[in-house]
């Protein structure tokens, strides 16, 4: 039975790996955000504009919004990252459908936000983080478990809280 089961997982590997540039979007988007198999999952969150570095691992869960009006924004995630189940990336940030609140000069002109989010390389993202538009977060750096990342993260420290804040340096690697 074991064998045959195998046969099976090894069957839609291949078919989601074979099809990622063909499947309907909201689909795409299932197989990214859920899918129990990592190497899917970042298949398909390429198809979706995500840029993911060598050795990068997102857990199930992992969301992201880049739904701009013409200029999208980028997630760009470099080597050697995890990150921890149902992070959230918000590069594109806005009030949707809503058409009196969009007029507020201060919903338009501050709080709506169309801007990447680069994440460097050998981070550390806990579980529940959601990043923000526009924000970068350094080399070797922490976010605590249920941040919230709304301006740039220092290298080599360790950030956690709502807003995120700085809670400790790191020793740079020898």
């Amino acid at each position: 039975m074991k064998r045959f089961l195998d046969k099976i997982d090894a069957r839609i590997y291949k078919f989601l790996k074979r099809y990622v540039n063909i499947m309907p979007l909201r689909f795409v988007k299932l197989v990214a955000y859920y899918y129990t198999d990592a190497r899917i999952r970042k298949l398909y969150f390429r198809r979706l504009g995500v840029k993911m570095g060598k050795n990068t691992y997102a857990n199930p869960g992992m969301k992201i919004t880049v739904h701009g009006n013409g200029d999208f924004p980028e997630i760009i995630i470099g080597r050697n990252v995890s990150i921890g189940p149902n992070a959230v990336f918000i590069a594109d940030s806005c009030a949707n459908n809503g058409e009196a609140i969009n007029q507020i000069l201060y919903v338009r002109d501050v709080l709506t936000k169309n801007e990447n989010i680069i994440i460097d390389d050998d981070v550390w993202i806990g579980a529940n983080v959601t990043i923000l538009p526009g924000v970068r977060i350094g080399k070797c750096s922490v976010i605590g478990a249920g941040s919230v990342v709304t301006a740039n993260v220092e290298e080599y420290s360790v950030y956690a809280g709502v807003p995120a804040k700085k809670i400790r340096e790191l020793n740079k690697v020898k």
